[in-house]
C-alpha cells in the first residue's frame, strides 16, 4: 500500500487523531501558559471579540490588559475556515451513511435553519437577549447551534423514515417543519420591530434599502437564468440556470451588494455609518467599493464552472460532496448577508 493510498484508507482516524492532539496541546497550553495561550491567543481573537460583541455599549473588551475587537480578524477567520472544512467532511459522511439525497430539496429544507441564523443573529444586535444567552447568538456560538438543531431533526427524520417505513421526502419534511418551529418565535419578533414595537434605539425602518437589494439581487438572478435558458442547448451555460446554482449566486449577491450600499451609501439614502467586520471584504472595497460584490459574483461563476463544467466527470460519482459544499458556499454568502440587510432594514 502506497503512502496516498494509506492517507485516504485511514483519513478519518488521521484527521481525528490530529483534532484530539491540537485539542490536548490547547488544553495543556491554558493550564500551564495561560498568559500566551488564552489570553494572547484565545481570548484575543476568539472569545475576546464574542464578549465585545455583546457589550451594546463597547466594540472592545479587555482581559488582563489583553483588548479584543469586535468582529472576526485575519487568525479566526482562518481557524473558522478549517474547522468548516473539518466540520463538512464528518457531516458529509453522517449524511452519506444515512443514505440523505443531498439536492436542492434537500437545502430547501435547510432553509429555516439558515435564516434562523441572522434572524436571532439581528435581534442581538437589537439587544434582545441577555446574558448569558446572549453569547448562544453570536458567531461562532450561533453556528454550532444551528448545526445541532439542524442534525437532531436530520436525525429524528432518518429515524421516522425507517421505522414508519415512508418515502425519502420523509426526512425533508422533518427537517423543513423542525427549522419552522424554531425560527417561527423569532420571526414574529421582527415583524413587532418592524411595526413600531421596537424595544431599543433604532435609526428608522427601511423599507427602501429592503427592496432595493432584494430587487438588485433578484434581477440579476433573472438575467442570469434567463441567459442561460437562451442557451439550454449548451451543456456548459446550461447548468447555471440550476436552482442550486443561482442560490449560490444569490446568496452571495445579498452580502455584496448589501455590504456595499449600507457602508457606501451610493445612491444618498441617508443611511447610517456601518462598517465591514470582514478584513478580506474590507480590503476590497477599500480598493474599489463595487468590486466586493462584483468579485464575489464572479467567484460563484468561477465555482459553478469548476463543479459542473471543468470536473464535472471527476465530481459526477461525489455528487453528495458538491451538492454539500454548494450549500455550504450558498450559507457562507446568505447567512451574513442576510443579517446585515436585516440590519439595515430594522436601523440597528
Amino acid at each position: 500500500m502506497s503512502f496516498t493510498q494509506w492517507i485516504y484508507t485511514y483519513r478519518t482516524i488521521i484527521v481525528s487523531f490530529v483534532l484530539i492532539s491540537v485539542l490536548c496541546i490547547v488544553i495543556g497550553g491554558v493550564y500551564l501558559f495561560p498568559e500566551l495561550f488564552y489570553d494572547q491567543w484565545i481570548w484575543k481573537y476568539y472569545w475576546g471579540p464574542v464578549v465585545a460583541d455583546a457589550t451594546p455599549s463597547a466594540s472592545t473588551a479587555i482581559h488582563n490588559g489583553v483588548v479584543a475587537n469586535e468582529g472576526y480578524t485575519l487568525v479566526s477567520e482562518i481557524t473558522y475556515g478549517i474547522l468548516l472544512i473539518i466540520a463538512l467532511f464528518y457531516v458529509y459522511k453522517l449524511l452519506k451513511k444515512l443514505h440523505i439525497t443531498i439536492n436542492w430539496r434537500f437545502c430547501l429544507a435547510l432553509f429555516p435553519y439558515i435564516v434562523y441564523g441572522p434572524v436571532t443573529r439581528v435581534l442581538e444586535d437589537a439587544s434582545y437577549f441577555h446574558e448569558p444567552f446572549v453569547y448562544w447568538f453570536i458567531s461562532p456560538l450561533i453556528y454550532l447551534q444551528i448545526a445541532g438543531f439542524a442534525l437532531f431533526f436530520i436525525v429524528l427524520g432518518s429515524l421516522l423514515e425507517r421505522k414508519m417505513s415512508l418515502p425519502h421526502l420523509t426526512i425533508n419534511r422533518t427537517v423543513f417543519f423542525g427549522g419552522v418551529m424554531l425560527l417561527l418565535p423569532f420571526l414574529y419578533d421582527i415583524s413587532r420591530w418592524l411595526l413600531g414595537d421596537q424595544w431599543s434605539a433604532s435609526s428608522g425602518v427601511r423599507f427602501d434599502v429592503f427592496l432595493l437589494v432584494v430587487g438588485l439581487v433578484s434581477g440579476i438572478c433573472f438575467f442570469v437564468y434567463l441567459f442561460a435558458y437562451l442557451f439550454k442547448n449548451n451543456e456548459d451555460i446550461a447548468v447555471y440556470k440550476h436552482p442550486l446554482n443561482l442560490a449560490m449566486i444569490g446568496g452571495h449577491l445579498i452580502d455584496g451588494l448589501t455590504s456595499y450600499i449600507s457602508i457606501y451609501d451610493p445612491l444618498q439614502m441617508g443611511l447610517p455609518s456601518y462598517l465591514e467586520k470582514h478584513p478580506a471584504s474590507n480590503t476590497l472595497m477599500e480598493v474599489w467599493p463595487p468590486l466586493f460584490p462584483i468579485v464575489k459574483f464572479l467567484l460563484i461563476i468561477l465555482v459553478i464552472y469548476i463543479f459542473d463544467i471543468l470536473y464535472k466527470k471527476e465530481f459526477q460519482h461525489h455528487y453528495r460532496l458538491v451538492n454539500l459544499l454548494k450549500i455550504g458556499i450558498f450559507i457562507l454568502g446568505v447567512s451574513p448577508g442576510l443579517r446585515d440587510l436585516l440590519r439595515v432594514t430594522m436601523g440597528v
